[in-house]
């Protein structure tokens, strides 16, 4: 074979490769930006997923701590903000700031290292992190007591968190092949060139003739609000105060005998102070219009969590009394798992703090 024929079909390898590389490139392109769609998808999904699960570690013994920075929402919501302003939480500078004394992860663009597309919040049709106030009334029963117990303690409720990102096109052209016409499009506007990216992304605009993505809205939601007490109950008879003491109160003068019980107290008041005694003998007493709470935190120092009592008849000595909700004096069960260690001194019972 002549050396003319063998430079033949090499030749024509070279063409067909060039001409698929017309085809093979911008596919490869293509595939890189579906992927920074998802992914970008995935991060605002992380946003707002994490923010709320972050309501369920405050302290609903009071309400939420407002965010002082004049952006509105809770000290939640704000670190939140902070946390993703560059779209993720693996790395935060937080000892930097900008020269207006902004935090630098959200004023300075250099987190926008895409290779395709850039993503942002900045565009009044996308949103940060952002959670509506709890609603106190989810889960309330029909029971009046049980409102009425909910609306004085209650400070969390229904959080509901959601986030919107826009995505922006800086590789891809936007037709096929551009040199020959501006149809079919294959993807939105092309930005590379025409400004910093926080300035585009608040030019983009949604829709089918827009130019950028917005992504679906992530929304998430959760109940959290346990009225657990984050400070121990220590209490004895006698306290008229504090946060169990409060709570107990609450419900103890809602009950249902309660009315009834109030009145046969004023009427035997009335009438054993009238012949027997001086009405100042019922001040000095103990009354049964409150209660009195017996509970304390166990400490170590003895096997059971206990309070000590002064009794007469014992020569003056004390005695513990295991404080518990419920004993049966019998095999006493609620006891017993103190005594033989198989209740540990973190929140219900958790032997581990990192498990509770």
């Amino acid at each position: 074979m002549s050396p003319r024929l063998r430079r033949g079909p090499r030749g024509a390898a070279s063409v067909e490769m060039a001409l698929s590389m017309i085809v093979l490139i911008p596919i490869f392109l293509y595939a890189i930006f579906l992927d920074d769609l998802l992914r970008y998808s995935l991060d605002a999904q992380e946003a707002a997923l994490s923010t709320v699960w972050d309501y369920t570690t405050q302290d609903y013994t009071q309400a939420l701590k407002s965010n002082n920075s004049g952006s509105g929402g809770t000290q939640v919501q704000y670190f939140s903000r902070l946390t993703f302003c560059d779209h993720e939480s693996g790395i935060d500078r937080t000892d930097k700031t900008g020269s207006d004394g902004s935090y630098l992860d959200c004023s300075d663009p250099d987190h926008h290292k895409a290779v395709v597309a850039h993503v942002c919040w900045m565009n009044s049709a996308a949103k940060q992190v952002t959670c509506e106030a709890p609603d106190t009334g989810a889960g309330s029963l029909l029971e009046p007591r049980h409102r009425l117990y909910q609306n004085q303690f209650t400070n969390g409720g229904l959080v509901k968190c959601s986030a919107r990102a826009v995505v922006e096109n800086y590789m891809l052209p936007e037709t096929f092949l551009p040199q020959f016409g501006k149809e079919p499009k294959l993807v939105k506007k092309n930005w590379r060139g025409e400004g910093d990216v926080h300035s585009n992304a608040e030019a983009g605009q949604g829709g089918e003739d827009g130019n950028a993505y917005f992504l679906k809205e992530q929304k998430l939601a959760i109940i959290t609000d346990t009225w657990a007490l984050t400070k121990e109950a220590d209490e004895e008879p006698g306290d008229k105060s504090g946060e169990m003491y409060d709570r107990v109160n609450f419900a103890y003068n809602r009950s249902l005998k309660y009315a009834s019980m109030a009145s046969s107290y004023a009427q035997f008041s009335q009438k054993i102070t009238q012949d027997l005694l001086s009405p100042l003998a019922l001040v000095i007493g103990d009354s049964p219009l409150t209660p009195n709470v017996a509970i304390k935190p166990h400490d170590g120092r003895t096997p059971t969590p206990s309070i000590a009592l002064d009794q007469e008849g014992r020569g003056g000595r004390g005695a513990n009394y295991f404080t518990t909700e419920w004993k049966d004096w019998d095999t006493n069960k609620s006891e017993a798992i103190y005594k033989h260690g198989q209740r540990g001194d973190w929140y219900l019972g958790c032997k581990d703090a990192e498990k509770c």
